[in-house]
């Protein structure tokens, strides 16, 4: 049985938690989440639009004529660690070497770190070059992740040096801030970018970034930042659902995942925003073809905004002429069919209810078995059909049907999302009313020898987006050069 003491309510009311808001958090978790239901994957013709070249330069010049009637922002969730990039250096054993570990040896001067990683050694009166012809790999690793070198077992994943142009060495936040010029300019010559830190990085990434700016020459970048609430935090479990405590006996509050993030989107003030991972940046001399499918994507979104904006007006208007179109335009880009036995003035309200909520257009690429969550067709509580972006920890993979159905996607998902999240007077959505909460997720982890549950909210491009307009669009794998791991950077996007 639970037992909340008074600490505990002083505990929840700092971090902004009521007691009935963790009751429920509790009760979500535990008594009301489920796996998603796959119908198929989306494919080609199915779910996924595949734009000739014609159409994809007329979104990109639609884009390039629009945009500076826009307040535009690039988002870019960066609280991430760098210690998972590198996972495969720890524990190191020259008498075992794993494949992982022996391709990054065998590929090492390639890596755009290593310059640094030599200045620092010799600071420190140690000489790279001679602990590699002694194949001193283990205090090599140790310079890579600890303190005394560059310290990426503790830092994050943005500011993991990423690529070398002769003497210059970006990060993943410098790549993002070049890449942001090339679609955020607006019309008075800004571009915008969106960090979320983990709030023990915030000032070193603040300051960081601020140096870098103040480089740029002839491009004026404004940066924002945010971190995830604690208010997001949830509560930890034990096997029979009962609050875990910490070793001073407060209950155990842990990250929620990205999902949280919904919360620092709702509070952006943009038209249109442009939403992708802080480790998915090439070279500035391949983004070209990133570039132009941004702008490609943000000017379908840009079309159907218009067009839905148009629709809801004639709705309120009374046009009643207009109703068999809009009707036809959600069946085309949105919700296929049309709920059964609805009088006309049923049908106008479900129109405008459909038609009045954020906008979402994603990129889609081939399925090339890279890991990361796919497009699919989806049965909702409704019983209607609703395209999503599914992960496979919300999938049952103990149904053989539905395992089959995850295995048979053609697309994986690269968050690579441009979307709009106001209304037609301007103002934000209340993201929040567009969240599927069933969709939260809970995965076991370990803690001081026992096993708790850890509770997820809805991911953020996934059930936190579930009840938003959607459309897939297929875009190149170029677009995509994710770096789960280090030896990621020697891929061809990244050299």
């Amino acid at each position: 049985m639970m037992t909340i003491t008074p600490e505990d309510e002083k505990d929840l009311q700092v971090r902004g938690i009521s007691l009935n808001d963790l009751m429920k958090q509790i009760h979500q978790f535990t008594q009301e989440t489920k796996p998603v239901r796959l119908e198929r994957p989306c494919t080609q013709g199915d779910g996924i639009l595949v734009l000739s070249g014609a159409d994809c330069h007329k979104f990109q010049k639609l884009f390039e004529q629009k945009r500076e009637l826009y307040d535009i922002l690039k988002f870019v969730p960066a609280s991430g660690a760098a210690s998972r990039m590198f996972k495969h250096l720890y524990n190191y054993n020259p008498d075992n070497v794993a494949e992982l570990t022996e391709e990054f040896i065998v590929n090492f001067e390639r890596f755009p770190f290593v310059a640094t990683l030599r200045t620092i050694m010799s600071e420190k009166g140690e000489s790279l070059d001679q602990c590699i012809r002694n194949n001193e790999w283990e205090k090599i690793f140790g310079f890579i992740l600890e303190p005394k070198g560059l310290h990426y077992d503790s830092q994050l994943k943005g500011m993991v040096i990423f690529h070398r142009y002769g003497e210059e060495y970006r990060n993943a936040f410098d790549e993002h801030l070049y890449e942001a010029i090339t679609y955020t300019k607006q019309a008075d010559g800004r571009s915008r970018v969106h960090f979320t830190i983990a709030p023990q990085h915030f000032e070193a990434v603040s300051d960081y970034l601020s140096k870098k700016i103040a480089t740029f020459q002839y491009d004026q970048i404004e940066t924002e930042y945010s971190t995830q609430s604690s208010k997001t935090d949830t509560i930890a479990l034990d096997k029979d659902d009962n609050p875990v405590r910490d070793e001073d006996g407060k209950l155990m509050f842990r990250p929620s995942g990205h999902g949280a993030l919904i919360h620092n989107l709702q509070n952006l003030n943009a038209d249109i925003i442009f939403i992708k991972n802080i480790d998915n940046v090439t070279t500035s001399g391949q983004q070209e073809e990133s570039t132009f499918y941004k702008q490609v994507i943000a000017g379908l979104l840009v079309d159907l905004r218009t067009q839905v904006h148009h629709y809801l007006n004639e709705l309120d208007r009374g046009h009643n002429d207009i109703l068999e179109d809009a009707l036809e335009f959600i069946q085309l880009w949105f919700q296929p069919g049309l709920p059964l036995g609805m009088t006309r003035t049923q049908l106008h309200e479900y129109a405008r209810l459909r038609l009045d909520r954020p906008l979402r257009v994603c990129g889609m690429v081939r399925n090339e078995g890279e890991p990361g969550g796919g497009p699919f067709w989806i049965k909702m509580s409704g019983g209607y059909l609703s395209k999503q972006i599914v992960e496979k920890s919300q999938v049952d993979l103990h149904d053989n049907q539905q395992a089959k159905i995850l295995s048979s996607s053609t697309h994986f998902n690269p968050v690579d999302i441009v979307c709009s999240i106001k209304n037609r007077k301007g103002e934000n959505y209340s993201l929040d009313q567009f969240i599927d909460y069933t969709t939260g997720f809970i995965s076991e982890k370990f803690h001081h020898g026992h096993v708790i549950k850890a509770l997820e909210w809805p991911g953020l491009w996934n059930g936190a987006m579930a009840l938003w307009n959607t459309v897939f669009v297929e875009v190149p794998i170029s677009t995509f050069n994710p770096v789960k791991t280090v030896n990621d950077l020697l891929r061809a996007g990244h050299q």
